[in-house]
């Protein structure tokens, strides 16, 4: 009889150190993943902000290429383009070959 109580208690004892450690090892996942989440969280703000600064910026270029002086500098640069009456005068630069003769 001594034998069978023993036995059925160091039966229940290991049943909870199981139930205990299945428990600790959950609860460890569990913080393993919530860290996880947590620096994707952050890496995610980062990158927000980010993407905030980028389209700002990409506003204020857009509202300044709808002035009358981006129009103008964008007209002379790229299209070559000259007011009435104005005279352009074009340098052509001399290769280091033809600085000799």
């Amino acid at each position: 009889m001594k034998k069978r109580k023993s036995r059925s208690r160091f039966l229940i004892v290991l049943l909870i150190i199981i139930a205990f450690g299945y428990y600790a090892y959950n609860m460890y996942q569990a913080d393993q993943k919530l860290n996880d989440y947590l620096a994707d969280q952050e890496a995610l703000k980062a990158e927000i902000e980010q993407l905030e600064r980028e389209i700002n910026r990409l506003a204020d270029e857009y509202a300044y290429a709808q002035t009358p002086e981006a129009i103008e500098k964008i007209a002379r640069e790229k299209l070559k383009m000259v007011k009435p009456n104005e005279i352009i005068y074009l340098l052509k630069e001399m290769d280091s070959s033809e600085e000799g003769d």
